[in-house]
């Protein structure tokens, strides 16, 4: 509110002038767009109120033209830009107190606005020199003595003696380092006099810095005859001369032999250099992977025995560490043995596959861990603020040994007994199965090896992610990435995603056996779900025993996702979209874990009320547990306890447990199952048949949506097996109608013909997809009038991938059908044709030579009468296949159709669906006695038939079909009898029951 002729106000009228003149460039105050621009900023900055800056927005424009610039490859400029940024926000500014102010942020805000593009700026940082500090060269001593008189004595150049310095220098004196630590007293004066400390000058970079390394920080005892340290005199420090003294006096052949002597200190710093991976020792000593100890290596307050069995402890574990240490060396490409110029210390071309590098990644993050221990121990040494004896770092290193022991036994089973020739899928299976049993082996024996399974579950987890990082790739984008083939199931590289062979011969599934010295290679079949029960049979096999309960359903959704992915299907385009919000197996696996093992971290009022409520369970557990035990006559407290915790681990046991009615299954998981299984069921099963149910749902609506699946089974059905009868009928009619006019009708043009003109009048797509073929008979078979239609073959061209479900298999067996229903239409075509009018006028002859023995009508009406049994059988038979067969299993086959979840089970309810109307049709070859007799009675109807329309009978003719038929039919009747009672062929009922209706008795 100031006046317009204020001072103020008329400087920042001006400065705004010249503001809008730099920026605009328009010289001339008077122009009109300068006086629009001075209206609007004066008129800002009088009346506008502007925010705050934002720190965050100004902190993520900043690392956002970071990361362009990284982008960009402009890594110095990058540099430079964080550097100066940070230096800045860190830097006081005039006026203005702290750092990372508002003010610090405006300023940025403000040239970032002002800036273009700084990823398209050419810079060079400039060097800036730091303006240095005066320095205060007055001199304050002499402004203070100015005046007053000082002796400085005859030596003026001599530094003053301070009595600090001595006193501190005295205090440093009384003991050497090179005591072993144990005893505090001290050694006569002579001893002290030889340990006093030489004044020594050195320089850092001389020529001659080891040799005073040499001289005065390490005692040399590793070289030969190495001078004597000094130790205490005191009986305890000299247990070594004591014993050796003893028995010099006791036995007269005892010879003393000439000794390295050692403190325990330099002991103790080998035995961790020694753990630490190091190889080269004076006490130890490495000699073709093995460690062993020196014999003449002493120390003055132990015995030698008593030193050595220390010693070839402490040699074992060394050996372990060496040992697991080299296997990381060779596996990460490093070895700290020297080798000739150009040499790898790699044996062998190929590199460490990717669960050997895990493994190793696992041991090396457990050995980082050890060695920062052994770090904290020497430096613990070197500062000598306390005692450090021997055992007490045995003590200390304890659990790590253990540990280590463990980690060694494992190495050498899962890895170092493996032959060296053994393939790659091998050596993962063996090592992913130690680890696995060594856990559920440790886990079996409860809280006294909790923190080994704990190392080697966490050793599992880490060995185990590149077998779910192959799993993940597979199921999740149909590409199974095993560049080194470790995994157990490989890809088939010969049989394209496209080809009708695809579901059954593109995988292979390894199984290991528990020698591992023999490999089985078993071909996924029925997609691997029952390759490996057949080989179990025969031999143990383990696979990857993590995954053997989700192996099946790992197999469906790799090779569901891979051919969603060939089929360009929009549920596997969905999946691709959705792939970058999308957690890997192996982390949702992780993440599962934490929170199972985080469970139990609640309150402290939640924690003691689940203690207690836990414990009450407990009780009531182990009273329900000691009255089944009792039932045994087993009396044993602590089975009970242990057998009611581990029934706990399950919430719902207990409920189910204490019912009356509940009988305890000792085969079932619920009974017999360790945690680490029930981690596994819990945390990584449910992820892997999460995304099972999802890519086989999709596989399947894609097939019945997109790709007719369910329309082509329909029309194997219509045509193979006559469910389009109207259809059909005109087809096989046309055929019957030849034959019966003895015309030829094996002609393949007339065939396919008749099938087009039926088929297409009703369905014109499938008209061009089915086609008639002909094949030659069998002429070492006998030939009868039946037989002749088994030339016919019905082919029914199925596009891909519905070709993985209709086989060219499952087409010979539809044929099969499709030709024994042919057979029977056509015997009962033949006799519903037959016309009774003018059989006793027509042939004369034939009728004369009845007469000769009975009346015509008699014997028209005896070929009336085997007309009409005749006819009763083939419908019969007919009606059995027609209804009891095909219309009531297709209807059962519709149903599990639509609960199909995988394609792999749709293929397996197609094979059984074949499989059983090809034996209730008697097709199978141990009913093919059965078959045979009802080909008789169909060929004698086809005989009955072509006699009755020639009329040449004879009575010799009349009875002996009478005979047959009578000789089939009640051996049929018998066999179906004798089946259907012993129930092993319950459908064949409503046949036996409708044949023996009409059977005669004789």
């Amino acid at each position: 509110n100031l006046a317009i002729g204020h001072p103020c106000v008329l400087s920042g009228l001006s400065e705004t002038k010249r503001l809008i003149g730099l920026i605009s460039g328009i010289e001339d105050e008077e122009d009109q767009n300068f006086q629009r621009a001075l209206k609007f900023t004066w008129s800002n900055f009088k009346f506008h109120s502007f925010l705050d800056v934002d720190s965050h927005k100004v902190e993520r424009s900043i690392n956002g033209i970071y990361e362009k610039l990284m982008v960009h490859s402009d890594v110095s400029k990058a540099g430079s830009w964080r550097r100066l940024t940070a230096e800045f926000l860190n830097s006081p500014l005039p006026n203005t107190e702290g750092t990372k102010t508002d003010a610090h942020y405006g300023i940025l805000s403000l040239l970032l606005l002002l800036s273009g593009c700084p990823s398209n700026t050419e810079f060079t940082e400039r060097p800036r020199l730091k303006e240095a500090e005066p320095e205060d060269s007055f001199d304050w001593g002499k402004y203070l003595m100015e005046g007053e008189d000082v002796d400085i004595g005859p030596f003026p150049d001599t530094p003053e003696w301070s009595e600090d310095e001595s006193e501190e220098d005295d205090s440093q004196q009384p003991i050497s380092r090179e005591d072993s630590g144990i005893q505090l007293d001290r050694t006569p004066q002579e001893d002290q006099d030889n340990g006093k400390a030489v004044p020594v000058t050195w320089t850092v970079g001389e020529p001659d810095a080891r040799a005073w390394l040499e001289r005065h920080v390490v005692t040399p005892y590793w070289v030969a005859h190495a001078p004597r340290f000094p130790h205490s005199l005191h009986l305890h420090s000299n247990l070594l001369n004591v014993w050796d003294q003893h028995l010099y006096n006791t036995d007269p052949l005892y010879l003393p032999e000439e000794k390295a002597f050692v403190t325990e200190t330099q002991v103790i710093r080998e035995t961790l250099w020694l753990f630490s991976g190091v190889k080269r020792h004076f006490i130890f000593q490495h000699h073709e992977g093995k460690v062993s100890v020196r014999n003449d290596v002493v120390v003055t307050h132990l015995t030698s025995d008593c030193l050595r069995s220390v010693l070839e402890n402490i040699a074992a574990y060394g050996q372990a560490v060496c040992r697991l240490q080299s296997f990381i060396d060779e596996v990460t490409g490093y070895s700290s043995d020297p080798g000739p110029p150009g040499s790898s210390s790699r044996k062998g071309s190929d590199p460490p596959f990717r669960t050997y590098q895990a493994f190793v990644w696992a041991l090396n993050k457990y050995f980082t861990s050890f060695k920062q221990e052994l770090t904290t121990i020497e430096k613990e040494l070197v500062c000598n603020d306390e005692t450090v004896t021997l055992f007490g770092v045995l003590e200390r290193l304890s659990p790590h040994l253990a540990q280590i022991k463990v980690l060694h036994k494992v190495f050498c089973t899962g890895v170092a007994e493996v032959p060296p020739a053994t393939t790659n899928v091998v050596r993962a299976s063996h090592l992913l199965n130690t680890l696995y049993k060594a856990i559920i082996e440790y886990d079996s024996v409860g809280e006294a090896s909790e923190q080994t399974v704990a190392l080697l579950f966490s050793l599992w987890t880490e060995t185990v992610r590149p077998y779910l990082e192959i799993v993940d790739e597979w199921i999740v984008h149909g590409h199974l990435f095993d560049p080194a083939k470790e995994f157990i199931i490989q890809r088939n590289k010969d049989v394209p995603v496209n080809h009708r062979d695809f579901w059954h011969a593109t995988y292979t599934l390894y199984s290991v056996s528990e020698t591992v010295e023999n490999e089985e290679k078993l071909s996924d079949a029925a997609s691997g779900s029952s390759g490996g029960e057949q080989g179990c049979s025969n031999r143990q096999l383990t696979m990857v025993s993590f995954l053997k309960p989700v192996l099946k359903q790992i197999i469906m959704a790799g090779k569901s996702m891979q051919l969603l992915k060939n089929l360009h299907s929009k549920e596997a385009e969905q999946c691709w979209f959705a792939d970058a919000d999308r957690k890997s197996l192996y982390t949702l696996f992780l993440e599962s874990v934490q929170s199972r093992l985080c469970s139990q971290d609640e309150s402290p009022m939640d924690c003691t009320a689940a203690q207690q409520a836990t414990k009450r369970s407990l009780i009531r557990m182990q009273s329900i547990i000691s009255q089944h035990l009792e039932m045994d006559d087993m009396h044993d407290p602590l089975l009970a306890i242990n057998f009611a915790r581990l029934y706990l681990e399950q919430s719902d046991f207990l409920e189910r447990f204490s019912g009356e009615d509940f009988i305890v299954d000792r085969s079932s998981q619920s009974v017999t199952c360790q945690s680490f299984e029930l981690t596994l069921r819990s945390c990584l099963y449910p992820h892997i048949e999460r995304r099972y149910i999802e890519c086989c749902g999709n596989l399947m609506k894609t097939l019945k949506k997109d790709y007719k699946l369910l329309e082509y089974l329909q029309a194997m059905r219509n045509y193979f097996l006559l469910e389009a009868g109207d259809t059909m009928y005109d087809f096989y009619t046309a055929i019957f109608d030849k034959v019966q006019e003895k015309e030829s009708w094996q002609q393949p043009s007339f065939l396919n013909v008749q099938l087009q003109e039926a088929v297409g009048q009703r369905n014109l797509e499938d008209s061009s997809r089915l086609s008639v073929l002909l094949e030659t008979l069998d002429h070492t078979k006998k030939k009868h009038p039946v037989n002749n239609l088994e030339v016919l073959t019905l082919s029914y061209k199925v596009p891909w991938p519905v070709d993985i479900v209709i086989s060219s298999e499952c087409q010979k067996i539809y044929n099969q059908v499709f030709l024994l229903l042919l057979q029977i239409k056509w015997a009962k075509y033949s006799l519903d044709t037959l016309r009774f009018s003018g059989k006793s006028r027509d042939h004369k002859a034939g009728a004369e030579e009845m007469n000769a023995k009975e009346p015509l009508n008699q014997q028209i009406h005896r070929m009336c009468l085997l007309r009409v049994k005749l006819m009763h059988f083939v419908n019969s038979l007919h009606n059995y296949i027609m209804t009891r067969i095909l219309h009531s299993t297709g209807l059962e086959f519709q149903h599990q159709v639509q609960e199909a979840k995988d394609l792999d089970q749709l293929i397996k309810i197609h094979y059984r669906y074949l499989a059983t109307i090809h034996d209730r049709c008697l097709l199978r070859e141990k009913v093919s006695f059965v078959k045979e007799a009802i080909m008789k009675v169909l060929n004698l109807v086809l005989i009955f038939s072509d006699r009755w329309q020639a009329g040449a009978w004879k009575i010799e003719s009349i009875d002996k079909m009478e005979s047959d038929f009578k000789n089939c039919h009640m051996f049929l009747v018998t066999i179906l009898n004798k089946a259907v009672c012993r129930g092993s062929f319950p459908h064949l009922e409503s046949l036996a029951l409708s044949l023996m209706a009409g059977f005669e008795q004789c």
